[in-house]
């Protein structure tokens, strides 16, 4: 199926690296973007949880050193970390209509020239609406249950500035994108409504378009 050739795409672009690359890092978004980084050494990142990645808002990565003053850096004032050639977005300050993702890091990629992507669990009002509803009809554990449905409900969003506010993909941005390439458009248009924002659909057509690269 060629969806999947994408998604392998995707692990690729994810996971692989180089035994030269440096760990490294950027403080600001204006200094990603001007190439102003600062090596770190010893550097790893852990995966968490599903449970907890659920309630962080899908940040998903947790960077460690064993050194408490750099590992404090890198939680509270380190925006985005290159390591072994993957790209992470600290998702501490980001907001998504005034509702947090969480205290850690979520992959992401350079969009373009100007813009970074990250890949997160779809939160904002709606999301959050849904998650009040779940726990008054089944209680704290059912509506913990039901809520973590979402976890399988992975989006794409933009950040375009160091303002914490950052945008989601949605099915207009990727129409609008795909106006020059008529034939994915066709094929983007036909699928289901309720595939069109989710992650894997978003990469596959950026992937095509070559608009997404690692870092």
């Amino acid at each position: 199926m060629i969806r999947n050739r994408y998604i392998l795409c995707l692990a690729l672009l994810l996971f692989a690296c180089t035994s030269s690359a440096q760990s490294r890092y950027a403080l600001s978004f204006s200094d990603y973007m001007d190439g102003k980084f600062t090596t770190v050494e010893n550097l790893t990142i852990e995966s968490r949880s599903k449970s907890k990645r659920f309630w962080s808002g899908g940040a998903d990565f947790k960077p460690k050193t064993n050194d408490k003053q750099t590992d404090k850096l890198l939680k509270k004032e380190v925006k985005y970390i290159i390591h072994q050639d993957t790209l992470y977005v600290n998702c501490r300050q980001l907001r998504y209509e005034g509702c947090k993702f969480g205290n850690w890091y979520a992959p992401g990629f350079r969009f373009g020239t100007d813009r970074i992507c990250f890949i997160g669990i779809k939160i904002g009002k709606e999301q959050t609406n849904e998650q009040v509803a779940a726990g008054i009809f089944f209680g704290a554990i059912g509506g913990a249950i039901v809520a973590s449905k979402q976890l399988k409900n992975r989006v794409c969003y933009l950040v375009e500035s160091d303002n914490k506010k950052v945008k989601l993909i949605t099915k207009d941005n990727m129409r609008t994108i795909l106006l020059n390439y008529p034939e994915y458009l066709q094929e983007y248009n036909a699928l289901p409504e309720k595939e069109k924002e989710s992650a894997d659909v978003i990469m596959e057509y950026l992937i095509k378009t070559n608009l997404l690269m690692r870092y």
